[in-house]
């Protein structure tokens, strides 16, 4: 697992911490939970490839666009 990985897996730890459980999550702690568990399936490389590739995509979408 990459040190990107493990920041982005403790980032969400972080997050999901900090909001109450009867909120929703935002979209973005949404993405990353869900990406750090797909991280942890048992899947191909290919699949997590797959995987990641998508969660980079909807990143972008659902980030903070900087001008």
């Amino acid at each position: 697992m990459s040190e990107e990985e493990n920041n982005t897996q403790e980032q969400t730890v972080t997050e999901s911490n900090e909001s109450p459980a009867n909120q929703a999550p935002t979209p973005e702690q949404a993405l990353n939970t869900l990406a750090a568990a797909a991280r942890q399936a048992r899947l191909t490389y290919e699949e997590h490839a797959a995987v990641d590739g998508c969660a980079r995509v909807l990143a972008e979408l659902v980030s903070p666009q900087t001008s």
